[in-house]
């Protein structure tokens, strides 16, 4: 039977074409959410891990100092630093911002690769409504594969 046969029903091929372009609208919402996400923690990652190596260089310099003849303030600024050291590395490790970088680039890239694929597939010239069912099967298919190994992301609306 080919496309064209009146015993093929196509009258909801563009409602298929809508449902693809609705999903594929929210693809790009989500991976924008997950960017700003990723971009999110990587600078709270970034500036946690440069005050635990400040405070660490602090120390060290600090313990090297107390060698000398100088004044015992220096050790006070070593024990300080040495303090705030550990407890920041014992909150960076308790939060784990490495994995939620990971996690929302992760899924920015899957995102970003499933919108392209989708949106180049959609846009090919002589797509059948069988065809569309595919696409919107496979859309939902990886869509639920992302979204099961992603964190969550918070909607702004």
């Amino acid at each position: 039977m080919d496309e064209s046969s009146p015993l093929v029903d196509n009258s909801n091929y563009h409602v298929k074409v809508d449902m693809i372009k609705c999903i594929l609208d929210d693809v790009k919402c989500r991976k924008t959410q997950h960017y700003a996400a990723f971009g999110k923690y990587k600078r709270i990652n970034m500036a946690m891990r440069s005050f635990v190596n400040t405070l660490n260089a602090v120390t060290v310099c600090s313990m090297v100092l107390t060698f000398t003849p100088v004044s015992p303030a220096l050790m006070v600024v070593a024990i300080t630093a040495s303090s705030l050291s550990g407890i920041a590395s014992a909150l960076s490790s308790a939060v784990d911002i490495d994995s939620k970088v990971h996690s929302h680039h992760t899924s920015y890239l899957q995102l970003n690769d499933l919108f392209r694929d989708m949106s180049a597939r959609l846009v090919r010239n002589g797509l059948s409504s069988v065809d569309l069912d595919r696409l919107l099967g496979e859309v939902n298919e990886r869509m639920g594969l992302i979204e099961d190994h992603s964190l969550p992301i918070r909607n702004k609306q």
